[in-house]
């Protein structure tokens, strides 16, 4: 299921020019704190993001939206990671934005990857948390290649998922599968809307950090 606001984080500094181009100005950015033989497979800035959680209580579903405004994305091979990425280093007072969301790829039971319109990316994804069922929404934005960015996101997550379920034995191999079966999921079903489903990408994603 997505973690909000649990992933420690550390801040980084950088220069960056000013609109003159001449001089330079620190900035600074935050960065996830890596778990124990954690790697880093893709880090990205400048992204909108939106998550819709379904959550069953007993008999009742509920659903959480949760979004960042500005935010960087970062997949490892262990988790999917959102940081809200602001002027402030305080972390958000409304309650539907958050400050960190992460997922541990580990509970991925299934994973449909979908391209909605130009800078877009969809996960739909379903845990091995009963009755969990996740929408992500992308927006790669202030970037001339986001189309690329996008598509090496999804390729990388594509590779994880399918190291992490190599690993495991045939049986439990079962629970992850990141092919998309052509069934609507169950904010297409509520929404009784169609999308386009995007080719499945290759195994080997792009050399593209």
């Amino acid at each position: 299921m997505a973690s909000f606001n649990t992933t420690k984080v550390y801040l980084n500094t950088r220069k960056r020019r000013t609109m003159n181009n001449k001089d330079q100005m620190m900035s600074i950015y935050r960065v996830p704190v890596p778990l124990v033989n954690e790697k880093f497979y893709f880090n990205q800035e400048a992204v909108q993001v939106i998550v819709y959680q379904k959550i069953a209580l007993g008999s009742r579903t509920t659903l959480n939206v949760q979004e960042a405004d500005m935010a960087s994305v970062h997949l490892t091979n262990k988790r999917l990671i959102f940081l809200a990425q602001s002027t402030s280093i305080a972390p958000p007072r409304d309650q539907h934005r958050f400050d960190t969301c992460e997922f541990r790829l580990s509970e991925f039971r299934s994973l449909k990857t979908t391209l909605v319109r130009k800078k877009r990316l969809r996960f739909d994804i379903k845990t091995l948390h009963h009755g969990d069922d996740i929408r992500v929404d992308i927006k790669f934005i202030n970037k001339e290649d986001a189309v690329k960015r996008r598509d090496a996101l999804r390729d990388y997550l594509k590779m994880a998922t399918n190291a992490i379920a190599s690993s495991l034995t045939p049986n439990e191999s079962l629970r992850l599968s990141t092919e998309d079966s052509g069934l609507p999921s169950y904010f297409e079903a509520i929404h009784s809307s169609t999308h386009t489903h995007a080719p499945s990408p290759a195994l080997s994603p792009p050399a593209y950090h």
